[in-house]
């Protein structure tokens, strides 16, 4: 018996909500907006997709509540929906336009030490998601904020690592997150101040959604702030595409496992491979964690690239930081599987938008679709050498979709948000989306 596919009638995606919301004594950070923008792909992207006869419906809702926030039935459109309090969000399409759904949580605000730029995919649940994020630097928040889409409670079990390995349990290391709600908890809760804190979430009875949120401010000082998505499950080779260079910025990895691991790291440039000038090669003891810092660059885009021989995970933090004494930001970019097929993300208003392309293991042809906010559609073919990198100016368009038959395409979307208090800056990692569901057969039992 095989399964085929078939026309895909509903696709689902979460956004974790206002990260500071929601936290027992903690306030929420006031002033800023936290917006989701949900986008289907242009019909230009589904060439060759089947899509489901008849209307379909984009819709954004609140999660425990079920209010609907936006809807729409356009094909291409970007859908904005904000969310308010300690909820989630419900990013749902359906019908016709149930393949190619892709969307983004964004919140930003400009002014006082809290001010800085979160833009995070909102992704399909999981069972288990490692996030790497945050530092022991004083008034440093690392908020964890896990959801649960499902109508049953969730148990949700977290694996804290840090310099020193394995981090002991605590009573707040297993959460129970309660149907269609959304549990947050201080990673300093956890396990204490950690220099170089990362966290495995396993979830039992369900599965879940997680981002941690990392804010940092430097005495009276802000550094900035962002969401650090799932990265990709370990294994021995990892790219975090959508990196740019311009002030400090390291590579933080991961050893899950108990043996030591040999860690290769090099960046991807629009000429191709180039060793890092410090750090090149690194041994990280099994169950902990090491940054290596990411010096002697020239600015610019990047994707990153760890090869080692025994199974890691990764994330990269830079930040725009051109005056030592200035307010500044900070980025984290989490590695990312290959995209398959189609992948997709809304654009920041109001922001510079650049895709950085990169391709590992060959050259790889991709096609690239801008959707401009009255329906029109750029199309651009690019030919992406191996082990190196392009870049796409997505200025003017509302959304930005990837399609490559390649096996080791990669994307990340940064994000750079002129103010005359400095500029903030994101990263988005793109995700393959779901472009086609499967059809089981049923054969009757003989005899």
């Amino acid at each position: 018996m095989t399964t085929q596919g078939v026309a895909l009638q509903t696709a689902t995606l979460w956004c974790p909500g206002p990260e500071t919301e929601g936290l027992a004594g903690v306030p929420a950070v006031p002033g800023g907006t936290t917006t989701v923008l949900a986008a289907t792909a242009p019909t230009a992207a589904l060439i060759g997709t089947p899509v489901a006869d008849g209307s379909g419906l984009l819709t954004v809702k609140s999660a425990p509540e079920g209010a609907v926030l936006a809807q729409s039935a356009t094909r291409g459109a970007v859908l904005p929906a904000q969310l308010v309090g300690p909820i989630t969000g419900e990013v749902a399409a359906s019908g016709s336009l149930a393949a190619g759904l892709a969307a983004t949580q964004t919140w930003k605000r400009l002014d006082s030490d809290e001010r800085g730029l979160v833009a995070t995919p909102c992704l399909a649940p999981t069972s288990e998601a490692w996030l790497l994020a945050g530092g022991g630097d004083p008034t440093r928040r690392e908020r964890l904020v896990v959801a649960n889409p499902g109508g049953n409670a969730v148990t949700a079990d977290v694996t804290m690592y840090g310099a020193g390995g394995p981090v002991a349990a605590s009573a707040t290391s297993r959460l129970v997150v309660p149907p269609r709600g959304r549990v947050v908890v201080l990673l300093d809760a956890i396990a204490g101040v950690e220099v170089s804190p990362a966290v495995h979430v396993v979830a039992t009875g369900g599965l879940v959604t997680a981002v941690v949120e990392d804010s940092w401010i430097d005495g009276a000082v802000g550094r900035g702030r962002d969401d650090a998505a799932t990265s990709a499950a370990p294994a021995t080779d990892q790219v975090i595409p959508g990196v740019v260079v311009g002030g400090p910025a390291m590579i933080r990895v991961l050893v899950p496992g108990a043996a030591e691991a040999v860690v290769q790291a090099r960046v991807l440039t629009p000429t191709g491979p180039l060793a890092l000038p410090q750090g090149a090669v690194t041994r990280v003891p099994g169950g902990s964690v090491r940054d290596i810092p990411i010096e002697g660059l020239p600015p610019g885009p990047y994707a990153v690239q760890l090869t080692a021989d025994q199974p890691v995970t990764a994330a990269v933090m830079s930040q725009h930081r051109p005056d030592l004494a200035a307010p500044s930001d900070l980025a984290w970019a989490a590695s990312t599987e290959p995209i398959h097929g189609l992948a997709g993300v809304p654009t920041v208003p109001g922001a510079q938008n650049t895709l950085i392309l990169s391709s590992t293991g060959g050259v790889a042809d991709v096609t690239v679709y801008l959707t401009a906010g009255d329906g029109a559609v750029t199309t651009k073919a690019l030919r992406v050498e191996a082990d190196a990198i392009a870049t796409v100016d997505a200025a003017g368009a509302v959304s930005v979709w990837v399609a490559t038959s390649g096996k080791g395409v990669r994307a990340g979307l940064a994000v750079a948000l002129s103010d005359p208090g400095g500029t903030l800056v994101s990263s988005i990692g793109l995700r393959s989306t779901q472009l086609m569901g499967v059809d089981i057969p049923v054969r009757e039992r003989q005899g």
